[in-house]
């Protein structure tokens, strides 16, 4: 029946302990008012007593003086013994003359009196009172004190004190009984309020349990929910909630796992800070850029990135109001040009303090790192072809000019001046021809028609093309290869032309009475390896690193002299590289340079991946 009881029924049990406390407060406040009661009737009996001693100290003084030795003090004595209290006599200065309860000696050595509080407000008002403790007589005191009305006496005030013992030895039996019937109450009370507290709370333990497995993240949880009551009631709001709860926390996980996918999926870096500068968010991207761990959140950007500019753009759009747009350098193991953009997050309103707070910053990194090595390489191209251009186009030109200025009449200095246009014609078409074959090689669209084919016959074709000009400049072209085939995975023609290429310059560069060694053989770990050894002059250590730019000459008048355009050796490591092969130069100063192609082996995956 009563597991029925509706929740208000059940709080009629509670209402128990507010009578209990109730009880109490009659109890203390029961006390405090005996206590007031009894300490007014005995200021009343200590009026009328200090009214006497006053009539007394009248009378006598009036009739012998009183200020003479130490009979203040044995009146004081006296009027103690017929009044039953303390009395005191005090003198207008505050000092003490005579005090029932000291000796002379101890009177002439009490404290001055002037600041109490009664014997000020009787100085003050005629009338003064109050209680205390005395350390004096080590007890609770009651006081009242009267201005004295002839002050030539040689009195200014008359107290009168008694303990109150007695007040509280009553107060303490009273208080005895009200807490004997308290206690007998709530010992009554306990019992029926253990026994509703357990009916009411066993639904309500049920509910915290539940409420608590969801609080630490069980949703799946069901709290109980059978009846009609307001617990019932509860328990279906509980589930409710929690599934809606557990609705908005799968979509907010959806959004963050989209998020999260978004931001490491992007190629831009993204850096977020809190309102105290402090490091929250640092995508994959920005990792890569800055070459920085995982353990960056919580950090400032100064202790993980290193760098003034960076830090500087931070500060500027933190105390702004618009972004702020830098390129920044980064050095160190992978040297970055970054375009940062850094903007503030949008503020949040503290509704509790009607205030607006600072989120932190956002900035957006780009790595423009490649873009501005291309444009340097544009403009170092544009810059190149244009001299190389203008050599050839300088000739011709001043060439045609002679001749139509009179020189065709001279029939020697005509033929020279057609040789010049001629030379340089052919030198101007041989530029173009390398330039077209370098666009055509660099688009993303060239591929060559890779066929596991045997590496010797295009040896031995470039060979035999160069044998001729190898004669002509006195230079001996040499082959070394094994007796089978070396298979390997090329383009025939594209193989040609690199062989062509290294071959030639070889033959170019080394000199007159040179020894050029054309060698294939296989790799060791699979594969083939070819490589081009002259014994000429040799490559400048400081050249090495950039021999295979457009462009770079090592010795630029020389090899405008022997026709080079500055280009082959570029043609030749884009057309080797997509033939997935790899080529490096070694050279030592008057002993000559090797230049080795190695091809990876047929079976490769990579050597496919191309074709």
């Amino acid at each position: 029946m009563i597991g029925r009881l509706g929740i208000r029924a059940k709080l009629i049990v509670a209402s128990v302990v507010l009578m209990l406390l109730a009880g109490l407060a009659i109890e203390r406040f029961g006390s405090r008012s005996l206590e007031a009661l009894m300490i007014e009737r005995t200021m009343v009996q200590l009026t009328g007593e200090l009214r006497l001693c006053e009539d007394i100290v009248r009378r006598r003084c009036e009739h012998a003086p009183c200020a003479e030795g130490d009979a203040l003090d044995v009146l004081s004595d006296q009027l103690g013994a017929l009044s039953g209290g303390r009395v005191t006599l005090i003198a207008p200065g505050g000092a003490v003359l005579g005090d029932s309860e000291l000796t002379h000696d101890e009177v002439l050595r009490t404290e001055n009196h002037a600041a109490r509080e009664e014997i000020a407000s009787a100085l003050a008002t005629g009338t003064g009172s109050a209680f205390r403790y005395s350390g004096t007589l080590g007890q609770r005191m009651i006081y009242a004190a009267s201005r004295y009305p002839k002050p030539e006496h040689g009195v200014a005030v008359v107290r009168i004190a008694v303990p109150l013992t007695g007040v509280d030895a009553a107060i303490g039996g009273a208080r005895i009984f009200l807490l004997v019937g308290i206690a007998v109450a709530i010992a009554a009370a306990v019992a029926m309020s253990a026994f509703g507290t357990y009916l009411l709370t066993r639904p309500v333990r049920s509910l915290t349990e539940a409420a608590l497995a969801m609080a630490g993240g069980n949703l799946a949880i069901h709290a109980p929910a059978q009846g009609t009551d307001e617990t019932a009631q509860l328990g279906r709001a509980l589930n409710r909630l929690s599934s809606e709860l557990l609705a908005a926390i799968e979509e907010l996980r959806d959004e963050r796992d989209l998020l999260a996918s978004i931001l490491d999926g992007m190629n831009e870096g993204v850096l977020v800070t809190d309102g105290d500068a402090r490091i929250v968010l640092a995508n994959r991207a920005l990792r890569g850029m800055t070459l920085v761990g995982e353990g960056t959140i919580g950090k400032s950007v100064i202790e993980v990135i290193r760098n003034a500019s960076l830090q500087e753009a931070l500060d500027r759009a933190a105390a702004g109001s618009e972004a702020v747009m830098r390129e920044v350098e980064l050095s160190g193991l992978l040297p970055r040009k970054l375009l940062v953009r850094v903007s503030k997050l949008p503020t949040r309103k503290d509704r509790d303090r009607q205030t607006t707070n600072d989120r932190g910053l956002i900035a957006v990194f780009h790595d423009v790192t490649d873009l501005r090595r291309l444009e340097t390489i544009r403009t170092d191209f544009v810059a190149n072809v244009s001299h190389e251009l203008r050599t050839p186009v300088t000739a011709i030109s001043t060439a045609a000019e002679t001749l139509l200025a009179g020189a065709l009449a001279e029939p020697e200095e005509a033929a020279e001046f057609v040789d010049v246009i001629d030379r340089h014609a052919k030198r101007l078409r041989q530029l173009v021809d390398d330039l077209l074959d370098l666009s055509k090689i660099e688009s993303k669209n060239y591929r060559l028609k890779l066929v596991e084919q045997d590496v010797i016959p295009a040896v031995t074709h470039v060979t035999r093309l160069l044998e001729e000009a190898a004669r002509r400049r006195k230079v001996e072209l040499r082959v070394e290869r094994p007796e089978g085939p070396l298979p390997a995975r090329i383009d025939r023609r594209a193989m040609e032309q690199v062989l062509m290429n290294l071959c030639d310059n070889a033959t170019k560069y080394a000199g007159e009475g040179a020894h050029v060694v054309l060698a294939a053989g296989p790799k060791a770990g699979g594969g083939v390896e070819i490589r081009v050894k002259d014994d000429g002059p040799g490559i400048p250590p400081a050249h090495l690193g950039r021999i295979f730019e457009r462009f770079y000459r090592v010795d630029a008048g020389r090899s405008r002299d022997l026709g080079g355009t500055g280009l082959g050796l570029s043609i030749v490591k884009h057309l080797v590289e997509l033939m997935n092969g790899t080529i490096d130069v070694e050279s030592e100063l008057g002993k000559g340079s090797t230049f080795t192609v190695r091809l990876p082996p047929t079976g490769d995956r990579a050597s496919r991946d191309r074709t």
